[in-house]
């Protein structure tokens, strides 16, 4: 197949990448500033130590509870390191939960000397960042891992990299920038990685046992041999505004994971992507490539699902199987592609206001509600959470002043004395009122084993973004019918319920556990990187809603609850991509869309889906009113 091409264009409907900002926090909200351990980001001193000691006062283990480390900040500076950063408790055993904040991704910069001890063997490479999971169950070697000597396993919780850039010198063949393991809610955003002459390895690797899910957003990768490195069959990556530049080998090599990318930018080798065996995904939505043709594009022994695919000066949408079996699909034209707002960079830490300055102390034992009531009440454009617990006894309604909320890796959590009248269904937090744009990031809402709680009520109508959240024992998500544009990044692991003409997108969406995941009363959704894990109908569309999931994985865990349908699609309009991950033959779903018995057409069954081991590929599902 030769389908030319010389120059190509990004689809006009796909949004650009929101531009990284200088970010800083107030003195008392509980961030650890690498200076303050020793570092001097003055490009000449080995701040190895100073890292080491900032990443290991960032939090021990606290078990199931996984969201509790503090940020380590890196103010603008050049740091020079020497070996791997990495995090591990006073036990000496690998932790989870690796946060390395930067002010600024330009000027925030890790550095490693030319010519460096251990860097030289690309044959044996070496990271300098380096995350990894913690252990909650299991053996050191359960799985076939190597947890003593990788920290591999699937309990590396909260582990960030964000604003900064990764600069691995030259004469550093056997450097990687970033050895990236993540599980359930994680990221890099606004990241550059640079290798320089004679050096490079891998830029980003995520190859151990076992990445997934997690969001790379924002990410540019300067040389190398390979720029992305992913493998395991399990969890899934999802990508977004993706910049690979001048490898010298291939742009992406993905081993048997699922990967969700948007907005991809490669300019270098041929084939720019190796999609290496059987049980590969990729979801590409967007790319633009130097390369002349799709084999030139890609080298494939998976399933390629493929939108917006700029070759040859045309638009390239469908399905590749292998090498040579090409499907042309349509993209769907209903479904909504949009960046969230960006958070407001005008508003200086000292103008932030936080709970503590009306009493709160962030420990569980007291009760925080009016607290956290009078912050908002402030006037205060932006509320902060110091690290910490604040527990509280009914909903805290947020007022139409306040723009954004900073957890700071805080919990929500409720008092065991609950107002008789705060009804489960209604919202920890609720936003009742129109304004400007609204972000509730860093934060967890925990109310394991209490029952059900929902966190988050939204019934105004303005944006509002909800970053790197955790929702524990509740549901996440309850958008009204009056509610405005909703955006998700990075979020794990409640279920959603939307109503309303508004559209609804998501980023890396993580939702575990048993029941319909997302109940959509007629709106619009588009998800990007799906991740679910449990006995689930995954999503029950009616009402004239719009569903599209495009990339992601889905795992029903269990054994003989095949016949629980994957969707629900009543009057509506559903398009999916997807990997199904089994590692059994009755831990899979029978039926991908069921229907109701007064249906002509019948239920969807997986079985004219290629087969992924023992689960499925499923590089187009589309389904629209009967």
């Amino acid at each position: 197949m030769r389908l030319l091409c010389t120059v190509l264009l990004l689809p006009a409907i796909l949004p650009l990448a929101r531009p990284a900002q200088a970010e800083s926090f107030p003195q008392d909200a509980g961030a650890l500033n690498v200076r303050t351990f020793g570092a001097h980001g003055n490009g000449q001193d080995d701040d190895t130590a100073a890292f080491l000691r900032a990443i290991a006062a960032s939090g021990e283990d606290t078990g199931a509870a996984f969201w509790r480390d503090r940020i380590v900040y890196v103010p603008n500076g050049t740091y020079r390191v020497s070996a791997p950063l990495l995090k591990r408790y006073q036990s000496g055993k690998f932790g989870s939960g690796l946060i390395l904040l930067g002010e600024s991704q330009a000027h925030t910069i890790i550095t490693l000397p030319d010519h460096a001890s251990g860097y030289g063997d690309a044959a044996h490479p070496q990271a300098v960042i380096f995350t990894t999971s913690k252990q909650i169950d299991g053996t050191p070697t359960s799985g076939g891992k190597d947890y003593l000597g990788l920290g591999e396993g699937n309990d590396a919780y909260m582990n960030f990299i964000e604003n900064m850039t990764v600069d691995v010198g030259t004469g550093n063949p056997g450097a990687i920038a970033i050895d990236f393991l993540d599980n359930n809610i994680g990221a890099i955003r606004n990241v550059t990685l640079k290798a320089g002459s004679g050096s490079g390895a891998v830029g980003l690797s995520m190859t151990r046992k076992w990445p997934g899910p997690s969001l790379i957003q924002n990410l540019t990768v300067h040389g190398f041999a390979v720029g992305i490195a992913t493998a395991q069959t399990e969890y899934g990556l999802t990508f977004e505004h993706i910049h690979l530049y001048d490898q010298t080998q291939m742009a992406i090599r993905n081993e048997q994971n699922a990967l969700s990318v948007r907005d991809l930018e490669i300019r270098g080798p041929s084939p720019a992507i190796v999609n290496s065996g059987d049980k590969s995904f990729l979801a590409i939505d967007g790319g633009r490539t130097g390369t002349a043709d799709l084999t030139s594009f890609i080298r494939n022994d998976g399933v390629a699902s493929l939108r917006n695919l700029n070759l040859g000066g045309g638009v390239l949408s469908g399905t590749l199987q292998g090498n040579g079996q090409w499907t042309a699909t349509a993209a769907p034209t209903w479904s909504p592609t949009d960046n969230a707002p960006p958070a407001d960079p005008a508003i200086a830490t000292e103008q932030w206001v936080s709970p503590t300055r009306f009493g709160a102390t962030g420990d569980p034992s007291q009760d925080a509600t009016d607290a956290l009531r009078q912050a908002m009440a402030s006037g205060a454009a932006v509320l902060y959470l110091p690290h910490g617990t604040y527990a509280i006894r009914d909903s805290i309604d947020i007022p139409a002043t306040l723009r954004r909320i900073v957890g700071m890796n805080s919990t929500i959590k409720m008092v065991p004395a609950r107002l008789p009248t705060f009804s489960r269904s209604s919202g920890m937090f609720r936003s009742a009122t129109a304004g400007q744009s609204l972000t509730i990031e860093r934060l967890a809402f925990d109310n394991s084993n209490l029952g059900d709680q929902l966190a988050i009520e939204l019934s105004g109508g303005r944006d509002t973004v909800i970053r790197d959240v955790v929702s524990a024992g509740v549901t996440l998500l309850d958008r009204k019918a009056t509610g405005g544009r909703t955006f998700l990044e990075d979020v794990c692991c409640g279920r959603m319920l939307l109503a309303g003409p508004q559209p609804v997108f998501a980023r890396q969406f993580d939702t575990e556990g048993t029941g319909v995941r997302i109940a959509n009363q007629g709106s619009p959704l588009s998800i990007l990187g799906l991740k679910t894990e449990g006995v689930s109908t995954i999503v029950d569309n009616s009402a004239g809603a719009h569903t599209d999931i495009f990339g992601g994985l889905v795992y029903i865990v269990r054994d003989g609850a095949g016949a629980v349908p994957a969707f629900r699609n009543a009057d509506s309009w559903l398009s999916a991509s997807f990997a199904e991950e089994s590692l059994r033959t009755g831990s899979r779903y029978d039926v991908y869309i069921g229907r109701s018995p007064s249906d002509p057409r019948g239920a969807v069954p997986v079985t004219s889906f290629p087969q992924r081991g023992f689960g499925r590929f499923v590089p187009v599902l589309q389904d629209a009113p009967n």
